[in-house]
C-alpha cells in the first residue's frame, strides 16, 4: 500500500508525473531498460504545483505540464548518462523550479508519522493531536496531497489488518473488522479488496502458501 508519495520518473518509453496513489496499482515489466525518477516526500509536489492537488490521485501527469525543459531531448540525454549523472540531470531539473520552503509540508509529514506510530484512529484524533479544526485539517490534505486524512487513516488500518492476518492461524474477520472500526465485516472485506487487490482471505491463503514450514 503506497505513501501518499509524487514520482518524477524519466524512461525509453514513458515519462511523467506520477500523482499519490490511493487503490492497487499493477506495474508491467518488459524487455530491458531503466528507469531514473526522484520521489518527494508526500506534500511537497505542492511547491511545485503550485496550486490544489485535489482531484489529481491516481493520474500521471506529462512532465512537460509542470517541468518545461522536460522535452523528449532532455529525457533522451538523461537516460544517456550513467547512474550518477543521470540522477544529478533530474535533480537540477527539479532544483531550477526554485521551489520554496513550505512549513505545511513538515506538519503533513509530521501527521502521516503520528497516524502510523501513535495510533490515532478518527480525524477528531488527529485534529485534536495537531491542535487544528477537522476542516483545516481535510483542507490541507486535499490541497497538497490530493487524498483526505480518512485515505491515510484507512490505509494504517488495512496495514494493520494484513499484519493481524500473516500472525494468526485463523484470523475471525468479523472480530477484525470490529477491532478495526468497521462497522460490518463486508465493508471491511470491500476496502481491503479495493487496495490489496484480493481480499482478506485470498491474502491469507497466499501468505500461507509463501510462508516456509
Amino acid at each position: 500500500m503506497h505513501r501518499p508519495y509524487v514520482d518524477v520518473y524519466l524512461s525509453e518509453h514513458e515519462s511523467g508525473i506520477q500523482c499519490s496513489y490511493r487503490d492497487k496499482r499493477d506495474y508491467e515489466a518488459a524487455d530491458s531498460g531503466r528507469i531514473i525518477g526522484a520521489r518527494l516526500k508526500p506534500g511537497a509536489f505542492y511547491v511545485f504545483w503550485r496550486k490544489s492537488l485535489k482531484g489529481l490521485h491516481n493520474e500521471t501527469i506529462a512532465l512537460q505540464q509542470v517541468f518545461a525543459d522536460a522535452d523528449p531531448t532532455f529525457i533522451a540525454y538523461t537516460l544517456s548518462l550513467q547512474d550518477d549523472a543521470a540522477v544529478g540531470a533530474l535533480a537540477e531539473l527539479l532544483q531550477a523550479q526554485n521551489p520554496q520552503y513550505d512549513p505545511n509540508i513538515d506538519i503533513i509529514n509530521q501527521i502521516i508519522h503520528a497516524i502510523e506510530t501513535e495510533r490515532l484512529e478518527t480525524v477528531g484524533d488527529v485534529s485534536r493531536w495537531i491542535g487544528k479544526s477537522e476542516r483545516w485539517l481535510q483542507q490541507l490534505f486535499q490541497d497538497y496531497i490530493g487524498i483526505g486524512v480518512k485515505w491515510q487513516l484507512q490505509r494504517n488500518k488495512l496495514l494493520a489488518a494484513a499484519s493481524a492476518i500473516r500472525e494468526y492461524d485463523n484470523p475471525d474477520w468479523a472480530d477484525m473488522a470490529y477491532e478495526l472500526g468497521y462497522s460490518s465485516q463486508q465493508h471491511f472485506i470491500t476496502d481491503f479488496k479495493r487496495v490489496l487487490g484480493k481480499t482478506p482471505l485470498q491474502y491469507k491463503k497466499e501468505v500461507n502458501v509463501l510462508t516456509p514450514e
